[in-house]
């Protein structure tokens, strides 16, 4: 094997043991818990009924992101894959939101222009607050 061909390997081989298995979670996923994620922006322009009634829309539009877990999963999945290595600091929701609108993931719930982040913590604050 080349000098190269071993720093290529052995550079790869410690990105991909810092990424998070499915199994385990990370220190800056531990920062995210369900309920800090379920903490939307939304609540005091819009108010806890309201966010609530969003969510709930969501989880119909979207019935396989209707269990914490999943919502979970899908707002951290969303993080640039920078984030994901342990020992980086992730972005913050509100970049995540920010992030989302320039890239255009956004939803229309019930008359809402929404970020998918957005949605998807008022999907988990609807189910918190049952």
């Amino acid at each position: 094997m080349e000098r190269r061909q071993f720093l290529d390997v052995t550079a790869t081989s410690a990105l991909v043991a810092g990424l998070p298995s499915s199994g385990r979670a990370t220190n800056a996923d531990a920062a995210f818990n369900l309920h800090a994620l379920a903490q939307p922006d939304l609540l005091p322009i819009l108010g806890t009924q309201a966010v609530r009634e969003i969510g709930a829309r969501y989880r119909e539009l979207v019935p396989s992101e209707n269990q914490m877990q999943a919502l979970h999963a899908a707002i951290l999945g969303t993080r640039p894959w920078s984030s994901r290595i342990p020992w980086l600091t992730g972005p913050s929701i509100g970049a995540m939101v920010a992030e989302d609108f320039a890239a255009g993931r956004t939803i229309v719930v019930q008359g809402w222009v929404l970020s998918t982040t957005e949605a998807r913590q008022s999907a988990l604050y609807s189910m918190l607050a049952d």
